[in-house]
């Protein structure tokens, strides 16, 4: 929550749709947005990990991967906290590119 606020840049709405981008700014994807929860850090929920789909999926791999990204890449002055808001977005895929698109 707090790099959408640093940066501007307005939190996902239910029912907007998005354009992921690869690595090099590619589009690859299109989902719509299902659902939008704010909680603590620590409140991130197992099901929310899990569906995320990195790592082996368990909650101990995103509360480390997350807090490890946020101490090094975060857009905000406060950096990470245990306690600080997180946006847990639920979405739906709606197009999937089966290679990068040109």
């Amino acid at each position: 929550m707090w790099d959408y606020e640093a940066t501007g840049e307005p939190v996902p709405a239910v029912d907007s749709y998005s354009i992921l981008l690869d690595g090099r700014t590619r589009p690859v994807a299109v989902i719509r947005t299902t659902t939008i929860t704010i909680v603590p850090f620590g409140e991130v929920t197992a099901r929310h990990a899990y569906r995320e789909g990195e790592g082996d999926r368990t909650l101990e791999y995103w509360r480390e991967s997350h807090e490890r990204y946020w101490r090094a890449h975060s857009e905000n002055a406060r950096g990470f906290e245990p306690d600080m808001p997180v946006v847990c977005e639920g979405f739906r895929l709606m197009y999937a590119a089966s290679s990068p698109l040109a």
